[in-house]
């Protein structure tokens, strides 16, 4: 009962399936549903970002050691997940949703 009452509150905030940020494709206005942050960072650590965002966002995050990076920001009144999928878009990362788990990885090299 417990895990449906917190899938039911995730249900608007991430993807039901798949991937959280679709590569090249501009996402329509009003798309992202996270709560909304104010972010200045400088020289962050993206596990440390992406632990941030976790916290805000109400998610589990799983972000490897394989990745990683630093990644300034200076960001006013934008969704969660908006940040996240910048950050991704930015290091070539992908975040696959896996129920309310959201999985940070490297993108495959393009061809």
């Amino acid at each position: 009962m417990r895990a449906l009452a917190i899938a039911l509150l995730l249900a608007p905030a991430i993807a039901r399936a798949g991937e959280l940020c679709e590569p090249n494709a501009r996402r329509a206005e009003g798309r992202y549903k996270g709560a909304i942050v104010d972010l200045d960072v400088k020289g962050a650590d993206i596990h440390d970002v992406f632990r941030l965002l976790s916290d805000v966002g109400r998610v589990n995050i799983v972000v490897p050691d394989d990745v990683a990076g630093k990644v300034t920001l200076r960001l006013k009144r934008v969704p969660w997940d908006q940040v996240a999928c910048t950050i991704a878009a930015v290091h070539r990362l992908a975040i696959d949703v896996n129920g309310n788990v959201l999985l940070v990885t490297r993108r495959p090299p393009a061809k």
